[in-house]
């Protein structure tokens, strides 16, 4: 696992968790702008280094990775954790990252937040806090999923927040996919600094 640290060289910890794309230069982007604002970001790379643009091989991808996904993501916790000397940890998740670090809320008991984009997954009975950003109009997130999310992090507790960018759709936040929007990807990445700080 990769680990970017800050100018500080100290701060709390936030574990990246890449889409079915793979840990692309777009990831690794992202990585650096929250080390910029103060984080150490552990990195983790479930394909073991392989990436791709196209969407048959992302799915072959997370076919051939499904089932690696989540011990990698808990090794990656305990090796930020470890990199962080007791700090906090948090972490952000796209989509197929998301939804298995989703898998993961009720398991990490260091876990501080999770943010996720465009992902949906049933909730733990207990689970730290969840910022959750969908796409407006998502062609892989169905409707009745996202609601159902919604609804119970709504129930769950008022430190869960949930937003969703009118007109985006899934890959809103990754600058090297057409479906960009550099408005929303911006306004996504502000509310998800300002949400792992609290």
């Amino acid at each position: 696992m990769d680990i970017l640290k800050p100018a500080s060289g100290s701060g709390p910890g936030v574990l990246v968790a890449h889409p079915w794309w793979g840990l692309n230069q777009t990831v690794r982007d992202y990585g650096a702008a929250l080390a910029r604002e103060g984080f150490v970001v552990g990195l983790v790379d479930v394909f073991g280094g392989e990436t791709t643009t196209s969407i048959d091989d992302a799915e072959k991808l997370i076919r051939k990775h499904w089932d690696k996904a989540d011990g990698k993501l808990a090794q990656g916790f305990a090796e930020l954790t470890d990199a962080v000397a007791g700090a906090r940890v948090g972490a952000v998740g796209f989509s197929f990252g998301g939804f298995h670090l989703l898998e993961q809320l009720g398991k990490q008991e260091k876990l501080g937040r999770l943010v996720t984009y465009y992902a949906t997954h049933p909730l733990p009975e207990r689970h730290a806090p969840v910022l959750a950003h969908f796409a407006g109009e998502d062609e892989f997130e169905s409707v009745e999923d996202v609601a159902a999310m919604s609804a119970a992090m709504a129930a769950s507790g008022p430190a869960n927040l949930t937003y969703t960018y009118p007109a985006t759709k899934h890959w809103f936040a990754e600058a090297d996919r057409p479906e960009y929007d550099a408005a929303a990807a911006k306004l996504a990445f502000e509310r998800t600094v300002a949400f792992l700080r609290n």
